[in-house]
């Protein structure tokens, strides 16, 4: 059974991508090929979200799962931090650690 305070917490984070993105409910369920009222009882936290739908949502806002799941899933190693990173991310932190390295 699913724990009542995730979908609260998942709902909270699907409201703050959506309005990052400036789209109003109808929008964004448009875009996640959802109803809108659906769309609304996740925001409010009273229905929780299938894999399907959360790949949707991250594939949908161009965001990590990390995102959405923020303040659920804790990454305790920098390693597994830097593999949330985009690529383009990855190669800035990558050119900054070389000339780091380059200087000493």
């Amino acid at each position: 059974m699913a724990n009542p305070e995730n979908s609260i917490i998942i709902g909270q984070n699907v409201k703050k991508i959506r309005k990052k993105l400036n789209l109003t409910q109808e929008e964004f369920a448009e875009q996640l090929d959802i109803n809108t009222q659906f769309l609304s009882q996740i925001e409010n936290g009273k229905v929780g979200i299938s894999i399907d739908n959360a790949i949707k949502i991250c594939n949908t806002a161009k965001c990590s799962s990390n995102i959405l799941f923020k303040e659920l899933i804790k990454f305790p190693d920098i390693i597994e931090k830097y593999e949330l990173l985009t690529n383009r991310d990855k190669n800035i932190i990558n050119e900054m650690i070389s000339v780091l390295l380059n200087t000493k």
